[in-house]
Order: C-alpha cells, then sequence, then structure tokens
C-alpha cells in the first residue's frame, strides 16, 4: 500500500510515525510505502524518520502534488489500485480535495475540447444548526458536531467519549440530509453537553433551506489503522466521474448546476460548493 501524508510538521510527524508503527506489527502490508509531502526541503518528519523503510519524502506544495501523481496514470490508476492509495490528510490542511476535484473536472473537459464548460468555486454559506460552524474569506465553511474541544488524535469511535455514550451522529449523513433539504438530526447523547453550553443540535426544521444542489460529493477522512484517519484516492476519482457526467448534461434550457463539496469525518469537516456552467463558446 501507499499512503500519501499531507505535511512533514508535527502532524506528519505523528501520522507517519503510527502508521509506520502498524507496518512494524503486521497490521498493514511490509512493503507498504510512506510518501511524505511538505513544501520544506528537510521537514522534521525527514529528521525523524529518513532512516527508517519505507519512507519517501517529497518537497512540493500539497496541491501541485495531487495534481501531479493523480493526473499520472502510472502511479495511480482507480481501475487496477483501487484502495491501495490512502491519502492522510492534515488537520489543518485547505480543501485539497475540492480544489483538486475542481482542477481534475476542468483537465478533463479541456481534454474533450469542452472548453464551453466550466467547473467554478463558490461557498456555503448556509446554516446547518450544528454546535460549530464557521465560513472563512474563501467561502469554505467549517462544521463539526462537537461542542467541546476533541484530542487531534481521536479516533470517533461508536462510544464518544467526551459525551460517555453512544456517538449517534455522522456528519456525511448530515451534510446528504441538509443539501436534500433536511433537517439536521438532533443528537440524544449529546443534548446535556450542547444544551449547557448553549450550543445548538440540529433542528427540527430547517429555517432556510438551501437553494437546489444537483448533488453533493463527500470526502470521508475515517480511522484506518493505529489511529489514524485516511481517504481513499478512489472516491477522488468516483466523484470526478459523477461531476464530469453531470457537466456534460448541461444544456442551453439548464446551463449550470452546483454541487456541495465535503471532506468530512464523522465529527468534522469543511464544504464548499462547486458551479458547473455551460458557456457561450
Amino acid at each position: 500500500m501507499r499512503f500519501i501524508v499531507i505535511g512533514g510538521g508535527c502532524y506528519g510527524v505523528y501520522h507517519s510515525g503510527q502508521l509506520f508503527k502498524s507496518i512494524q506489527k503486521g497490521k498493514l502490508p511490509a512493503d507498504s510505502q510512506l510518501i511524505v509531502v511538505d513544501r520544506h526541503a528537510e521537514p522534521r518528519a525527514m529528521s525523524e524518520h529518513v532512516d527508517k523503510p519505507g519512507f519517501v519524502f517529497v518537497q512540493s506544495d500539497w496541491q501541485e502534488f495531487l495534481q501531479g501523481f493523480f493526473s499520472d496514470a502510472t502511479r495511480y490508476n482507480p481501475a487496477t489500485d483501487g484502495d491501495e492509495v490512502q491519502i492522510v490528510p492534515a488537520p489543518f490542511a485547505p480543501h485539497l480535495f475540492f480544489d483538486w476535484l475542481r482542477f481534475s473536472v476542468n483537465q478533463r473537459l479541456q481534454e474533450l475540447g469542452r472548453t464551453d464548460i466550466s467547473v467554478e468555486r463558490e461557498g456555503f454559506d448556509y446554516k446547518m444548526s450544528l454546535p460549530y460552524e464557521f465560513t472563512d474569506k474563501s467561502g469554505n465553511h467549517f462544521v463539526s458536531r462537537a461542542g467541546w474541544t476533541c484530542p487531534t488524535a481521536c479516533i470517533e469511535p461508536r462510544l464518544c467519549p467526551a459525551v460517555k455514550g453512544l456517538r449517534d451522529w455522522d456528519l456525511q449523513n448530515d451534510l446528504r440530509g441538509f443539501v436534500a433539504g433536511q433537517a439536521v438530526k438532533f443528537s440524544e447523547s449529546a443534548a446535556l453537553k450542547l444544551t449547557a453550553a448553549n450550543l445548538p443540535n440540529g433542528a427540527t426544521a430547517l429555517a432556510e433551506p438551501p437553494p437546489a444542489f444537483a448533488g453533493v460529493e463527500t470526502f470521508t477522512c475515517h480511522h484506518f489503522s493505529h489511529g489514524i484517519g485516511t481517504t481513499p484516492a478512489r472516491q477522488l476519482f468516483d466523484a470526478r466521474t459523477r461531476l464530469l457526467d453531470l457537466a456534460l448534461t448541461l444544456t442551453p434550457a439548464q446551463p449550470e448546476a452546483r454541487v456541495a463539496i465535503g471532506t468530512v469525518s464523522h465529527c468534522h469537516g469543511v464544504v464548499a460548493t462547486l458551479k458547473v456552467e455551460l458557456r457561450g463558446k
């Protein structure tokens, strides 16, 4: 297997180190490769892990690396490699998968000669009645089901240690339901904690439903091994196929469509919108 570890600083050191332990303990294939990507020539992860087998260090901007790596079928082919490549995002990373999807769909449209179709970023500033919501200047909407501070290495177990009860929420389902016009599910297990903090806990109805979306694409980051969450690379290509298919259905009578794009774990995430538009040639 190959793991693309985003960042070579403190998080990259920990993420790659934990995966290396998993390899050493036989939980992952012995020939697994840990590809650590950082913009610095000698990040901290290199000084920590350079002498260990299986590590590869790449000096690159994160987005440029993803675009180059996944544009080369000899490095990753979803038809043959499947889930053999896993991406390990940094907790503070920008909306990397969103930007890759926008780039990749536009690239494929150009290859098909469809320069009359564009895929552009829009924000997602719609309140979901979650305990934490914040929209940054670029329109990224950060969301969380937690009304408390979670440990960085939390694997989001079914029994949530923060509420000492069942984790009866899942942000992927929340986002898909919200985009379809449904209110976010009320959490019974977190109710006392959120009420005490005077924080939202879903809603019985949407105060302001979002506009019509053609769909939603979610890139999940769930626990994979030894406390580390990953996103299967295959998810990026599955989303690209669906978004490209949508783009090619546009007509002068229906010249645009919007798709919500979220990178989410069970509890935390970031969402933005891609607008697909048919323009005059």
